[in-house]
């Protein structure tokens, strides 16, 4: 029988667009090997075309500015309210993304692909244009890695998948989905997560992180644009002993600065800087709190791996959802985006480590084996006619 073929897309705007894209196409994979053919596409940089290209950087720039300047994406989102969201989806490919459009229509339309997945709005909505142009037959899915549902994901797709009820509330009630498109599925879980059950002692001895220390973990995603670098030079401050693991991500200016600290270190702190890790989730386990902005993947990659957070950043509604899903519904958290109050807190929790109970309990409510990405591939096999 032939293979049924799937594109799984690709987009950097945030690292959790693609950790979960990876996350589907890892599912599809393991379940369907022998019946689908899944290919990974960076679809916008793989075709070394200029204009594709250039989109791609400016998405990336976009993620930049929000984490630097809280109302950059709230003014956005503003204004996609008041001119309408659809329209404003639309007339922004219309004119000033023309040509990126035509040029991935163009693609997709050469793949031949039986599905189209995508969890970035872009490409999403570019695939839902492809369709209605009659250049695609494919299926067109979206996945939506955000705990809420913000008004530039296409109406018209296929089937839209939420991680939580609420959002699919909203897609259904607030952005007017047809209900009958909209699928909800648990939080995603890459399988490096779902297969790491190790303990917090077996991390701290394989990356050689004190054991006898409160270790804190700190990031901003990829891009260490937000307040990683206040916290951290607030923390430093501290006279009680501490390990802080400062992740840079891709801010290498900053990974200097930290390395260039890190040996000359008052004897209570101990400074572990960090590039850009694809196993942050086994930094996460060996430490004892989780200090960031309200980045969706990255809080729950975390309470994942059961370690509490404290968030204290987020660029807009999309963020701020995050933030109090996990903080006041879940509460496996604080929010404090204060950084001196964040220090203070740290510091009670270094004398009073029952203080962080509670919130470690609380993340065992998210269950990294109830994983919404083979949920995700049932559903994509099931709509191509494929059968376990």
């Amino acid at each position: 029988m032939d293979k049924k073929k799937v594109i799984v897309t690709f987009c950097e705007a945030g690292q959790g667009h693609i950790v979960t894209a990876e996350a589907i196409a890892d599912s599809l994979e393991k379940k369907y090997a022998d019946k689908i053919e899944v290919e990974r596409s960076y679809i916008f940089r793989d075709s070394n075309d200029k204009d594709l290209q250039n989109y791609e950087k400016f998405a990336i720039n976009e993620v930049k500015r929000a984490n630097r300047n809280k109302f950059h994406l709230r003014m956005q989102l503003f204004a996609m309210k008041v001119f309408g969201e659809q329209g404003t989806l639309k007339l922004s490919f219309n004119v000033a993304f023309r040509k990126v459009k035509n040029k991935l229509i163009k693609i997709f339309e050469d793949k031949k692909a039986d599905a189209i997945v995508s969890t970035y709005f872009a490409p999403y909505h570019i695939s839902c244009c492809a369709k209605a142009k009659g250049k695609v037959d494919s299926l067109i899915i979206g996945y939506d890695p955000d705990h809420n549902v913000h008004g530039w994901w296409d109406r018209r797709g296929d089937i839209f998948i939420t991680n939580n009820p609420d959002a699919t509330k909203e897609a259904v009630e607030v952005r007017k989905f047809d209900k009958d498109k909209v699928k909800t599925v648990n939080f995603i879980a890459r399988q490096k997560i779902v297969d790491c059950n190790e303990s917090k002692e077996f991390f701290r001895k394989k990356y050689n992180i004190p054991q006898d220390k409160f270790a804190v973990i700190l990031a901003d995603g990829a891009y260490a644009a937000a307040k990683l670098e206040d916290f951290t030079d607030e923390l430093l401050k501290t006279t009680l002993p501490i390990t802080i693991i400062p992740v840079c991500g891709k801010n290498e200016k900053l990974l200097e600065k930290y390395n260039a600290l890190k040996d000359n270190m008052p004897e209570n702190i101990t400074l572990m800087p960090q590039p850009f890790l694809s196993d942050i989730h086994e930094y996460y386990k060996a430490c004892d709190l989780f200090i960031t902005k309200a980045g969706p993947n990255a809080i729950t990659d975390c309470v994942f791996m059961n370690t509490p957070i404290m968030t204290n950043f987020y660029s807009g509604e999309i963020e701020k959802t995050s933030s109090n899903l996990f903080t006041k519904t879940y509460n496996a958290g604080v929010y404090c985006p204060d950084k001196k109050k964040a220090r203070e807190l740290v510091e009670s929790y270094i004398n009073n480590p029952k203080l962080l109970e509670e919130y470690t309990k609380n993340t065992y409510q998210i269950d990294k084996n109830k994983n919404g990405a083979d949920e995700i591939a049932d559903i994509i096999a099931q709509n191509l006619g494929v059968k376990d």
